[in-house]
Formats: structure tokens, sequence, C-alpha cells
């Protein structure tokens, strides 16, 4: 006859506790799991942002559009209109000429962004209350590629693809940024052009760590048309220089061989 095997209340809370551990270990996996999920998707997305590029530009004698008006026609659809707003701003869908190119609105927004944007976009700087919070795009331009006056400030700024003089592979087409504040970057996602000069950073929400949204990475899709992640050069500590180029700017927007002056 098999022997009866009895349980004490000593082996039934070691497994009880083995499950909850086995439980709390496939909810992690769960969660990794759909992130890397949504990662592909939006490395997908700034792909199809890499196909539109190129067939503006074919379409357009090699120009960029102006970076401020890639993906909206107007920053201001309305008299008075706050422009850091028009990113979630559901009454003005995105309508600039690059959209032209991109067929599906959803490729505009990254999955991971999405409820990140809906949530911390409440506290944007100069954000109207009134303005409801649905993310519309998450995507910024290269500030240095393209027209616009913020983007010669420093004398980098090109209007075309042939005019790029550092490698096409080390120059940012298209990338993300936050919707809120963090140490050292006083502004966040309110337009379509990502000033790498010191102004505007990468994002830091992709692969973050639990409870800190600053410590991640973002994607990024680069003038030779392939996408790959990147990390923002403000760290943790403003103050730390050594991985912004020149000592002041984001990774991979300078769009010379020669070195800012």
């Amino acid at each position: 006859m098999k022997p009866k095997t009895t349980f004490t209340k000593k082996d039934v809370i070691i497994a009880a506790g083995c499950m909850v551990l086995l439980a709390s270990s496939f909810a992690a996996i769960g969660i990794r799991g759909r992130e890397s999920a949504k990662v592909i998707v939006c490395r997908a997305n700034l792909k199809q942002f890499g196909y539109a590029g190129a067939a503006y530009l074919n379409d357009n004698d090699d120009s960029y559009p102006s970076p401020w008006l890639s993906l909206v026609a107007t920053e201001y659809p309305s008299p008075g209109y706050e422009r850091f707003c028009r990113w979630h701003d559901a009454r003005y869908p995105p309508d600039g000429p690059l959209c032209l190119y991109i067929q599906n609105g959803k490729v505009l927004v990254c999955p991971t962004f999405r409820p990140l944007g809906k949530f911390y976009g409440r506290w944007h700087p100069n954000h109207d209350s009134s303005t409801s919070v649905e993310p519309q795009y998450s995507y910024t331009m290269n500030a240095y590629l393209g027209s616009g006056p913020d983007a010669i400030v420093t004398g980098g700024g090109v209007y075309k693809f042939s005019q790029i003089t550092r490698s096409k592979a080390e120059v940012f087409f298209f990338a993300e940024e936050n919707a809120w504040l963090r140490p050292g970057c006083n502004w966040v996602l309110n337009d379509t052009a990502l000033l790498g000069d010191g102004r505007d950073w990468f994002g830091t929400f992709h692969k973050s760590q639990k409870a800190d949204l600053n410590s991640g990475v973002i994607n990024a899709v680069f003038v030779d048309g392939h996408v790959q992640q990147v990390r923002s050069a403000l760290g943790k500590n403003p103050n730390d220089k050594s991985q912004m180029e020149f000592g002041r700017f984001e990774k991979y927007g300078w769009p010379h061989s020669w070195p800012f002056q």
C-alpha cells in the first residue's frame, strides 16, 4: 500500500509562497513580453517614417520639410492656440506633408508612449487644461534637417539630404521624446521638431526600470533608413556631459562631418 502523504502547516505556507513567486514571475514575463511587442511595433512605425522620408525627398528635389511642419500643416490651427498642445489635440489630426506618405495613422504614435502621454501630458509646460490629452503623434523630427529658423541658430542646419556630410547612419531622422520633465531637460514633447542642441533630448521610457521612467531608451530612425535603439546623452546627473556631443548636444543630431565650433 502506498504510504499516505501528510502535509504540515509549514509545508502549506511554503507551497503557497512558491505559488505566489511563480505567479509573480509569470506576470513579470507577461509584462516584459507585452513591452517587447510594443517595442517591435514602435520600430516598425519608425521604419515607415524612413520610407515616408525617402518618398518625400524623391518628390521634393532632395529637400526635407520644415521640422516644425512635417506632421502638421500649421502649429496654430485657431487664433490664440497653445501650440504646445498640438500633439495631443484630437480636434486637429496630423495633416503635415509627411502624413501624405503614411497611410496608417496609428503609425504616428508609439504604443508604449500612448498611455504615458495621456497621463503625463496633463502637466506638460504651457498646457491648456481645456484641451483633451489624446496623443496624435509621438515622434519628432531632427531639427537640423529641413528649413526652420531654430534649425540654423547654431549654423548647423541643412536643407537637403545631399548636404549631410556626416555618415547617414549617424544622423537621426525621427526619434522619441518624453511627455514629462526630468533633471536638465526644460522641454518635453511640444512640437514636431527635436532640437538636439541642448534644448530637447531623447526620451527614456522604453525598457525603463520599474518606477523610474527616466532610466530607459527610445527608438530612432536614421536618414539612411535603419532603426536602432538609442540612449539619451542626458543622464541622471545633468552636469555630466561625457556622453554629449561637443559637450552640449544630444547624440546623432549634428549632420556634418566637422565638429560644432
